[in-house]
């Protein structure tokens, strides 16, 4: 189990960084200035979240750890990035609805 850590850790920092990613944009739709200072916290730390889970990701392919958890750390992100695209993309091909 312990040749699993790498991956394990990808899949916590990507889970917790798109966590946090998506919380900075539910706070406050007028945010005060203490707000914008958690807001910023919470993207910026997302975001490094992120990198961070995507370079344990990688780390864990180059020892070639077993199993398939070194896969799911990079889904999440891929995923979440998906979520975010797919309405853009849909807009852009069928319009506002209107």
């Amino acid at each position: 189990m312990a040749s699993q850590m790498n991956s394990k850790w990808s899949l916590v920092l990507s889970m917790v960084g798109v966590i946090a990613f998506r919380i900075s944009y539910l706070i406050s739709e007028n945010p005060t200035l203490l707000e914008k200072v958690v807001i910023g916290t919470f993207f910026f730390s997302g975001i490094a979240l992120m990198i961070g889970g995507i370079i344990l990701g990688i780390r864990a392919f180059k020892t070639m750890e077993e199993g398939k958890l070194k896969y799911f750390g990079f889904s999440v992100i891929i995923l979440f990035m998906i979520s975010l695209a797919l309405p853009l993309l849909l807009m852009d091909l069928f319009g506002f609805g209107g």
